[in-house]
């Protein structure tokens, strides 16, 4: 944890020692009453927080902001819903690396029963951006959705400007690499590892998504879209 997230901006503020973020505190950073934390808000406010108090129940910090955190990238992530072990790692990664959203969408080939589990339903996958974030240092949260269907996603996008690409696993597909970057925000789109089907590619079409590969190996969900949103922000001037 190089950063603990605060749930609010107030300036005095406690957390429960069996919060993970005071466990962390007192277990692996070793802290003590009177010692300093980085911390910040989800808000964008980055400072440090010093441990006024510490008692069988709670920590009791108090918070002194500093300065905004950087924005995050201009950069949207729709993905085909995955199992939810493999959700947790990409938004955490996802969320590491400063996307501004992620929409996730059940896919024609993908396996419906995911967007049951918790992960999806009880929108788990917060904590896990909220793990991203403290990684990277960086309090700002991407915004996390779950579009019930591709339509229904490429809707929510339909008068948005900028650029927008579909990752397919295609030989006459453009490699990611060789793409030109003009506008922003870019909008991503990956699927599942079984990538998708006629009509799902059409859509993207009449959407004006411009298709485009990784290459000709077959990559896991989580490897594609760290692949590829690493070689945009790299296109972008973030790397």
């Amino acid at each position: 944890m190089n950063l603990c997230i605060l749930d609010s901006g107030d300036e005095f503020q406690a957390l429960p020692v069996s919060d993970r973020r005071a466990q962390h505190i007192l277990r692996v950073l070793r802290k003590r009453k009177g010692d300093r934390i980085r911390a910040g808000t989800s808000d964008g406010r980055l400072g440090y927080a010093i441990i006024d108090a510490i008692s069988n129940d709670e920590i009791t910090l108090h918070f002194f902001p500093e300065s905004l955190a950087p924005p995050l990238r201009p950069l949207a992530v729709l993905l085909g819903t995955v199992r939810p072990i493999q959700g947790a790692r990409i938004v955490k990664d996802l969320a590491t690396l400063g996307v501004a959203s992620i929409v996730f969408f059940p896919t024609a080939l993908g396996e419906k029963s995911y967007t049951q589990s918790d992960f999806y339903k009880r929108k788990e996958y917060i904590q896990h951006a909220l793990d991203g974030a403290e990684q990277a240092g960086n309090p700002r949260l991407p915004e996390i959705s779950i579009a019930w269907s591709l339509k229904k996603a490429l809707e929510a996008i339909e008068h948005a400007e900028g650029t927008k690409l579909v990752c397919h696993p295609d030989i006459a597909a453009l490699p990611l690499s060789q793409i030109q970057v003009e506008r922003t925000p870019v909008i991503l789109a990956i699927g599942t590892e079984r990538g998708w089907t006629p009509d799902e590619l059409a859509l993207f079409e009449r959407a004006n998504f411009s298709l485009c590969a990784l290459g000709s190996r077959i990559l896991k969900t989580e490897t594609a879209a760290i692949a590829a949103v690493s070689i945009i922000l790299s296109k972008l001037n973030f790397f």
